[in-house]
């Protein structure tokens, strides 16, 4: 196998396509024709600016064309296509980050992080309920990573079928039609689709999920524990009421965000500092880093500690 990641398991190659059918799962691009025929009655399906593409839902076998006649389906059902940027986007701010007043880096819950992980992986292997992950070159036009947001359908007359046909860029092979068939319906089946590594090497899916984490905003997460985020806020106040700014730059957040202490070490600087306090301990600063390298590099101690 190659060393990049392809996904031409998903979708046949240009001199594949049916040019003479719709298909279910087929990819539209928005032309002008495609746009006037929607704005006919979904004048916002035909005039937003991230509606770049469609996706045909209708299944094949109502979209067939049998010796000359209109096909058996009265409309055909398409929904929209945008930037997955959107949907990881918005999935990252309701399920896994939350801002931090004053600090323009997105700061994460660690614990969540393995969950935010696990999502785009989910996404790139399609088994994520109401979108389709549409790969960047999955067409000439595809220059981006973008997703079918499989609830935002609409219904258009059959009468429209050679504008959508035209329009028509590419097509996903037929398992993965089913697949789509099955998400789009809301089926408890499960439509068994091979997953990315099963059509490529690891070394080169490594190398495409970590483009692919970086793209699309995990690598940009801060992923911090409770204790860590709780410092990095007061961290934050300090810095805006000294600067009298309102909030801090990316650079002035980073800064500090790379200063921030373990809480083990915080712990251990704490008791060394009240013993020191008490006279238990002998104020010198040999003796107090030795005290706490004692403390963090105690097994029972780290154990305590990860609690």
């Amino acid at each position: 196998m190659a060393d990049v990641a392809t996904f031409d398991f998903i979708f046949e190659s240009g001199d594949d396509l049916d040019r003479q059918q719709l298909r279910q799962g087929d990819l539209l691009r928005r032309t002008q024709a495609l746009s006037t025929a929607l704005g006919e009655a979904h004048a916002y399906y035909a005039e937003a600016p991230d509606y770049s593409h469609f996706m045909v839902l209708t299944q094949s076998c109502d979209l067939v064309r049998r010796s000359g006649k209109e096909c058996k389906s009265r409309y055909i059902t398409i929904c929209a296509v945008r930037p997955l940027a959107l949907a990881v986007k918005r999935e990252f701010e309701q399920q896994f980050t939350k801002p931090l007043p004053g600090c323009p880096v997105p700061v994460g819950d660690r614990e969540k992080s393995a969950l935010a992980r696990q999502f785009l992986e989910r996404v790139v292997n399609n088994t994520v309920d109401g979108i389709f992950f549409i790969p960047r070159g999955a067409a000439e036009s595809v220059d981006d990573h973008l997703c079918a947001f499989l609830p935002l359908s609409v219904a258009m007359r059959v009468g429209h079928y050679d504008t959508c046909l035209s329009a028509k860029v590419g097509q996903v092979k037929d398992i993965f039609a089913a697949k789509i068939g099955a998400l789009a319906s809301n089926l408890y089946s499960r439509i068994g689709t091979p997953d990315l590594h099963e059509q490529n090497s690891r070394k080169a899916v490594e190398a495409f999920m970590d483009g692919f984490f970086k793209e699309l905003g995990y690598r940009s997460v801060v992923w911090l524990s409770p204790f860590e985020r709780a410092e990095l806020e007061a961290q934050i106040a300090v810095a805006l009421a000294e600067s009298g700014q309102e909030q801090l730059s990316e650079q002035e957040a980073k800064s500090i965000i790379g200063t921030l202490p373990k809480e083990a070490d915080a712990i251990a600087e704490r008791a060394v500092t009240v013993l020191i306090e008490r006279g238990l301990l002998e104020n010198d600063p040999t003796v107090k880093k030795k005290a706490k390298n004692f403390l963090v590099n105690d097994r029972d101690y780290n154990r305590l500690t990860k609690r």
